[in-house]
């Protein structure tokens, strides 16, 4: 018997308006500025905002996800982008604009290590440690706290979470699309991993953060056979 989905409809507000809340208070803490751009950032305040954004981004995909999954999916299109855009007539509709800045597109799902993957990064990780007890005649630096790094792609992170922010009903019918063709299609990936990402969980968030993600992890986990179901 297929347990029925949680519901979620009374929350999704409070938790949109927390995300669009932290959203917020990373961009003060970076000061930003007006064009939402840091080129560099100390190697700490990177692992900081990463964090941050995981565990934003995870937030907010949840959220969109449950909204999208409350109604019916359109039927997934036939053909491709390509083929689909070739059977149009020009009198269709007006070609769409095409900005000279386009903003990063925000990720609608999940992927996870494999378990090769995790392997290999257990292997190299054992490796490196093997070198450092060897020794070395001029081992190289370590790398510190404070060197700075390029940062372009935690802003283009930040500047997809925000455009989804400000944007959710484009959000939620771009991610409509995309569950109507993993609906479709069960060899495409689901949008939501099963095993949460440590950025939510762990203890450095508040107990309420905590249990608010696993609210929306839960309820999420819940619509994945229907979504999985023919």
């Amino acid at each position: 018997m297929m347990i029925s989905p949680i519901r979620l409809s009374a929350s999704l507000g409070l938790a949109w308006a927390y995300a669009g809340q932290q959203a917020a208070a990373l961009a003060t803490r970076l000061a930003l500025g007006p064009l939402g751009i840091r080129a560099f950032l100390p190697r700490a305040v990177c692992r900081v905002v990463d964090a941050e954004l995981k565990r934003l981004e995870t937030m907010v995909r949840r959220i969109l996800f449950l909204v999208a999954m409350e109604t019916p999916l359109p039927p997934a299109r036939q053909g491709t982008p390509r083929e689909t855009a070739g059977a149009r007539t020009p009198s269709d509709a007006a070609a769409p604009v095409q900005l000279l800045f386009p903003l990063p597109a925000f990720r609608l799902t999940e992927s996870c290590p494999l378990p090769a993957q995790k392997v290999s990064r257990l292997a190299a990780r054992l490796a490196a440690r093997g070198r450092r007890q060897a020794g070395q005649e001029d081992p190289a630096p370590r790398p510190g706290a404070q060197d700075m790094l390029p940062a372009m792609g935690l802003m283009n992170r930040f500047a997809a979470l925000e455009e989804a922010l400000a944007n959710p009903e484009a959000q939620i019918a771009r991610f409509r699309r995309k569950l109507a063709r993993i609906r479709a299609d069960k060899s495409l990936p689901l949008p939501v991993a099963n095993e949460p990402p440590a950025a939510c969980t762990g203890l450095q968030n508040s107990p309420v953060m905590r249990e608010l993600f696993w609210t929306l992890h839960d309820a999420a986990l819940t619509w994945l056979p229907v979504l999985d179901s023919s």
